[in-house]
């Protein structure tokens, strides 16, 4: 049902995710968007990077337009129906005709990921807001762009050299090894100076020393685990905790960390004014932070999730507050983030 105080007119939101099938609606954050956009009046369309085309110069794609049957919320727990959604026909649609298009398809960031981008790029964004904007996806590599304040993060080094990892770990005792490319954990592992199985862990993590990674000192929250704040156009706006379970040192939901209530702290907010600028300058509208302590370890902006865990324990409607900020942005202000780098 629409909302009865809100004033904008019905929008076309396009969102550019991952094949339907392989979502999961109880958990996803661009569900949990797509209801509220629904809700709220909206047409929601979706397709995938594969469907995007450009043709005379205008960027296309083969949109499924969809009808959401939202998840319900029984003992702090959304379920889901497996038929959570309802397609209609297909339509080829010039992206600039939508009023705003979600980029919202998971890493790894491939050559496939890549082109799309490229695709997107042709979107005319004095017509249509795009979030994130694509050139800004490009360039903000999530293990990497956090990097560019060093003095929010945890000693970090970038390298593909197996000896110079070996350093970092001697000096740290204990430290983190990440791909640069990855999500929900994939490649990230544990290295202890004393592990016979050191230099093995390092040859696989760069490929032989082909492939750069991140390196960082491990930080010991163990009991505390790490936070996922959700961030839109600059603020926080939601936050969650995430615990490794059993012997997983892993914090991310996908390998099996359960999640606690939190709350959008001030050292939250003092990061968040950090980096605002760089966001807004790179069209990086919503965003999701990973917090260690007081540590900011990554920057999400692919496909930031969390929203679902927040809105159980919070009692609040995050995807609510995302819609309507595109419907304020839809078409006066879309200069804010849609023309960044154009």
């Amino acid at each position: 049902m629409s909302d009865p105080d809100r004033t904008h007119r019905s929008l076309d939101l396009l969102f550019v995710i991952d094949p339907l099938g392989g979502l999961d609606a109880a958990h996803d954050t661009s569900v949990a968007l797509m209801e509220s956009a629904q809700a709220r009046g909206h047409r929601v369309l979706t397709t995938t990077m594969t469907d995007l085309e450009v043709e005379d110069g205008r960027a296309r794609a083969l949109c499924t337009p969809i009808d959401v049957e939202p998840a319900e919320l029984h003992d702090g727990h959304w379920t889901a129906r497996p038929d959570w959604f309802a397609a209609g026909t297909p339509e080829r649609i010039v992206l600039d005709d939508t009023d705003a298009v979600f980029v919202r398809t998971d890493p790894p960031f491939d050559g496939r990921y890549l082109r799309g981008t490229y695709l997107l790029d042709f979107v005319d964004t004095s017509r249509c807001l795009v979030v994130n904007n694509p050139a800004g996806l490009r360039h903000a590599n999530e293990k990497l762009f956090a990097l560019r304040w060093p003095d929010l993060g945890p000693d970090t080094l970038v390298t593909a050299d197996k000896a110079a990892i070996v350093r970092a770990t001697e000096r740290w005792g204990t430290a983190v090894i990440k791909p640069t490319d990855g999500m929900a954990g994939r490649g990230i592992m544990l290295l202890r100076a004393d592990d016979p199985n050191l230099a093995s862990i390092i040859e696989a993590s760069t490929g032989r020393g082909r492939d750069h990674v991140v390196v960082q000192r491990f930080l010991d929250r163990s009991g505390e685990g790490d936070r996922r704040v959700i961030v839109l156009d600059g603020e926080p706006i939601g936050a969650v905790r995430r615990v490794a379970s059993g012997r997983e040192f892993r914090c991310n939901m996908a390998a099996g960390a359960t999640v606690a209530v939190d709350t959008v702290t001030p050292r939250d907010k003092e990061i968040c004014s950090r980096l605002a600028p760089a966001l807004a300058e790179n069209g990086l509208a919503f965003v999701g932070i990973d917090v260690i302590g007081d540590h900011l370890t990554e920057i999400n902006v692919t496909s930031p999730t969390g929203v679902r865990e927040i809105d159980a324990f919070a009692g609040t409607r995050l995807g609510d507050a995302v819609i309507a900020w595109v419907e304020s942005r839809v078409p006066a202000d879309v200069s804010a983030y849609g023309h960044a780098y154009r």
